[in-house]
């Protein structure tokens, strides 16, 4: 997506990133076939499409690891990644569906509605404290574990003084992890910047 914004910002609206891959993945109409290609031939194929720092772009992307997500592409492209305690329709949807709760963004837990933890976010609170992959969390607060009472205990933490308990089962152990969490719920949205053109729109467009 960042690399479509470049392109249409450095062309005025002209070229997208279906010019590059016309260019780069075009050819005669023939069978399946194995085709090598290099970081330079990515290169030559994108200044081709328009001119820019495209070896100077790819090096920096491929070699940072942040701090944070790169937002480049949603930032150029007219729209900003903004936080607040309201899970969009979506993201509710896909819980339900999928079976997990999604307590990534407030205190770095990834699991499902049983408890099962999936993973957690490097350098976040839970990872921090020593919770990981294939632990359970089985009670909050001391409450028996659910996606609601998990909700509500980050809930009141917020603001106060109150850590965030959680009773997580390790193999045949058991271990209370005291979060010291205060921010409430997180949820992400994509909201409009105004100063900007709204690019995402026409990326989006049915081709």
């Amino acid at each position: 997506m960042w690399v479509d914004v470049v392109i249409r910002q450095q062309s005025k609206g002209k070229k997208s990133i279906d010019d590059f891959c016309h260019l780069f993945h075009g050819g005669p109409s023939t069978g399946p076939a194995v085709k090598t290609y290099t970081f330079d031939d990515i290169v030559t194929a994108l200044n081709q499409t328009v001119p820019y720092d495209w070896r100077g772009f790819w090096t920096e992307r491929l070699t940072n690891h942040g701090p944070g997500a790169p937002l480049g592409g949603i930032e150029g492209s007219g729209w900003k990644l903004t936080y607040d305690e309201t899970p969009s329709e979506m993201l509710n949807s896909s819980a339900s569906m999928y079976h997990y709760v999604p307590a990534g963004v407030a205190i770095g837990l990834n699991l499902r509605d049983d408890g099962g933890i999936v993973d957690t976010v490097e350098n976040e609170i839970a990872a921090q404290a020593g919770i990981g992959p294939g632990m359970k969390v089985v009670a909050v607060n001391g409450r028996r574990f659910s996606p609601e009472v998990l909700r509500d205990a980050i809930k009141s933490a917020k603001n106060g003084s109150a850590t965030v308990d959680l009773l997580v089962e390790n193999t045949d152990y058991y271990k209370t992890y005291k979060l010291d969490y205060h921010g409430g719920e997180r949820y992400p949205h994509l909201v409009r910047d105004e100063s900007k053109p709204d690019l995402l729109n026409e990326i989006m467009k049915a081709k």
